[in-house]
């Protein structure tokens, strides 16, 4: 039980941190404008709507990347399946509050069905070995 809550946890901390590190990452091959910052979401939103596709499948592979290492990372602490369920289930939510609360691009939308599988991929990859 302890091991599932600590995976749990271990699970949401290096996921968004892997999230932010790959945002980071396409920031050095599609860099934001320079009156935008990352805080202000306003501009972030009005950048969204003219940002070039490619630095926005960076975005969808930051969020999934992370989702997926996150998973692999709670599958090392905990070989349960449950905490993977917990994990998917956060991504899912957190990703459905993002493209609630900035405007995307439809197609953007598909990303919310690949979260779930993304976090039981990893764990299945992790599991078996």
């Amino acid at each position: 039980m302890i091991r599932n809550i600590l995976a749990v946890i271990v699970g949401l901390v290096v996921g968004n941190i892997a999230i932010m590190g790959l945002h980071y990452l396409g920031m050095v091959f599609y860099p934001l404008p320079e009156d935008v910052k990352m805080n202000d979401m306003k501009a972030i939103a009005e950048y969204i709507s003219i940002a070039p596709r490619e630095s926005l499948l960076f975005v969808m592979f930051a969020h999934l990347g992370g989702t997926f290492i996150s998973g692999i990372f709670t599958t090392l602490v905990s070989k349960n399946i449950i905490p993977i369920y917990i994990i998917g289930s956060f991504f899912t939510l957190a990703g459905i509050y993002n493209l609630y609360m900035l405007p995307h691009p439809l197609w953007f939308n598909i990303e919310i069905i690949f979260y779930f599988p993304a976090a039981i991929y990893s764990h299945k990859l992790i599991h078996k070995q």
